[in-house]
């Protein structure tokens, strides 16, 4: 009987701790964190545009724009947008974001103070 229930106890512990396994893995699959620079912002206007836009973003969880850094840190899930997607956000704002060069039709709509270049 005692190894009925040594067997049993085992198996339980093994569902268990498969259990756990599986839901961390759900939770955490796809997240992904980046940083992408974005040299042009120059005041909390454009903190703010960056931001909105990039909030925008299927999958995007959250955003953080540091203007003294001039860095976007940006939480995503991968299985529903990627680093180009995110880049592309950020330029059809008006505004530069890695190598890639910001919109020329939404550069010439932001407000005056916002044009770095």
């Amino acid at each position: 009987m005692n190894k009925i229930k040594f067997i049993a106890t085992i198996i339980i512990l093994g569902i268990f701790t498969l259990t756990f396994v599986n839901m961390n893995y759900a939770i955490t699959a796809g997240d992904e964190k980046t940083v992408i620079s974005v040299p042009t912002i120059v005041c909390g206007s454009c903190v703010k545009r960056v931001t909105k836009a990039l909030n925008k973003v299927d999958g995007v969880t959250d955003v953080k724009v540091d203007l003294d850094t001039k860095t976007a840190t940006v939480e995503f899930d991968n299985s529903k947008t990627t680093l180009s997607d995110l880049e592309k956000a950020i330029t059809m704002a008006g505004y530069d974001a890695n190598d890639k060069a910001a919109d020329p039709d939404a550069y010439d709509k932001l407000d005056k103070c916002c044009k770095a270049k």
